[in-house]
């Protein structure tokens, strides 16, 4: 392609900017927009589920990023009296604090199955914390406590409390002990539990937290993925989420485990989400971006049915012998062609779906319009069975991307897939912008004596042509030809 290097050039151009998600996070939160309560949470899920994760080993190297103080120490989520060394090794010494750090599930891991990846190391919620602690808090529910002081312990400077709980928050008969974090970290807290029951909404169910005896106490028996905890607990969260807003700590966090594990935390880029989730707003709809002024690049969403009827009837059920190996339908500039595919044995359609086999390739394409996205609506769900796009596993039935084309098959298995339609988000290809340089009078993209012949045969003729008048001054004369002469040559180009 050719690369122009232009100094002091006009250039005429025309930008399209799409709405922008807050820090920096783009069309992250797309997925999620218009959506409210319920299909906002699973939405939510969708988008940052899945985080990968450096590993609990990695875990120690990672807090250099995610978490270090102003003075250059670790932040420890426990203790405002502890001076550790990012990097440093860790320690399980518990005889007082101030003597070790080591990584601290939020949310305790006997309550997830332990050593069960991406929960384990899934560094939102394992943070360095004092061991001492660490060891204090040992899998007690968050919580706080009783005015009763000769019930209390807590540690240095009276930054963190344990014992039994205020008996005037809600908490359930039987519960003996909780843990309080300090005033300045309880809304860090919260939204870490926002997140997690959001990340891994469809994994809650499976969670052997009925085990524990002090899970009991924050997990619902009859909730669900979309409400799974306690209303004690919510509702305190909820509160400590008010009380202690999100701040630039926290906001530094949450980038730098972007960088880490590549997904956020959306309660903390969008402060008081929960309420749209769960609270006094759940029937709100949520915006994830605001317009930048400037021509917005969303084009559309565009639901097609992928069934007979679709793909022009030309039969239903298995595929004869003898009938095409690629089948082609298109709608409002979308191209699905399903294929056979390259030893495929199976193909199936009828007025409700198509079955997708091994083998087999749905290719969609699209004109003049980009894919950012394509959701699978199915109707039967092989749970052995998931998409690929080339050796890419996707994220259960959804593909996020940039392209104008994409072709996706399943992995090696038996059984099909059962898929009634697709839902895309389109944006509008844009085309480069249009440099124009006045000094290229004879337009060959250079900007050099030819140009100023062409103007010397200008003034011969006596005619006129704007493209010469490259001072503007009504006129094409000698000072036309000193503009160019002066620019020295400040157009070049190079192949690549």
């Amino acid at each position: 392609m050719t690369k122009y290097i232009i100094l002091g050039l006009l250039l005429t151009f025309t930008a399209t900017a799409a709405a922008q998600g807050p820090n920096e996070s783009g069309k992250y939160y797309r997925q999620a927009n218009g959506k409210s309560g319920q299909e906002l949470k699973t939405a939510m899920c969708h988008i940052i589920r899945n985080p990968k994760v450096v590993g609990y080993g990695g875990l120690k190297e990672a807090y250099c990023l995610t978490d270090v103080r102003p003075d250059g120490y670790l932040r420890d989520w426990y203790s405002n009296a502890t001076q550790y060394v990012p990097g440093s090794n860790m320690s399980s010494n518990q005889k007082e604090e101030g003597m070790g750090y080591n990584r601290e599930h939020l949310l305790p891991q006997s309550w997830f199955g332990k050593t069960v990846d991406p929960m384990y190391s899934d560094i939102t919620h394992v943070v360095p914390s004092d061991a001492r602690l660490n060891s204090q808090r040992n899998d007690n529910p968050f919580g706080e406590v009783t005015s009763n002081t000769a019930q209390v312990n807590s540690s240095k400077n009276d930054y963190s409390r344990w014992g039994a709980p205020n008996p005037d928050l809600g908490a359930p008969s039987g519960l003996t002990k909780v843990f309080e974090p300090n005033d300045k970290i309880k809304g860090d807290i919260a939204r870490v539990y926002f997140y997690m029951i959001t990340c891994y909404e469809d994994t809650l169910a499976s969670w052997p937290w009925r085990q524990s005896r002090t899970a009991t106490y924050v997990f619902d028996e009859e909730g669900t993925p979309y409400e799974p905890l306690q209303q004690w607990v919510m509702d305190m969260f909820m509160r400590w989420s008010e009380l202690d807003p999100v701040d630039s700590i926290e906001l530094a966090r949450n980038e730098a485990v972007f960088r880490v594990q590549g997904n956020r935390n959306p309660y903390v880029d969008y402060p008081g989400l929960e309420q749209l989730v769960w609270g006094e707003y759940r029937d709100s709809i949520f915006v994830y971006g605001e317009d930048s002024g400037e021509e917005e690049t969303f084009k559309e969403t565009v639901t097609i049915a992928l069934n007979s009827d679709f793909f022009g009837g030309e039969w239903t059920g298995s595929r004869p012998a003898k009938a095409s190996s690629v089948l082609r339908g298109e709608k409002d500039g979308i191209t699905v062609e399903y294929a056979l595919g390259n030893g495929g044995r199976n193909m199936y359609m009828n007025k409700d779906h198509i079955r997708l086999y091994q083998k087999n390739l749905l290719v969609v394409s699209a004109t003049g319009a980009k894919l950012e996205d394509i959701t699978f609506n199915v109707a039967k769900n092989d749970s052995s069975r998931v998409f690929m796009v080339g050796d890419e596993v996707l994220d259960g039935y959804y593909w996020q991307g940039d392209t104008t084309e994409v072709a996706f098959h399943l992995d090696d298995g038996r059984g099909a897939v059962h898929v009634k339609s697709i839902t895309l988000h389109l944006t509008e290809i844009v085309d480069e912008p249009v440099i124009t340089d006045k000094n290229d009078v004879n337009g060959d993209s250079l900007v050099n004596v030819a140009d100023i012949f062409a103007i010397i045969r200008i003034i011969r003729d006596g005619t006129y042509d704007s493209k010469a008048d490259v001072n503007s001054d009504g006129t094409v004369d000698f000072a036309d030809v000193a503009v160019i002469i002066n620019s020295k040559g400040i157009q070049t180009s190079t192949d690549q």
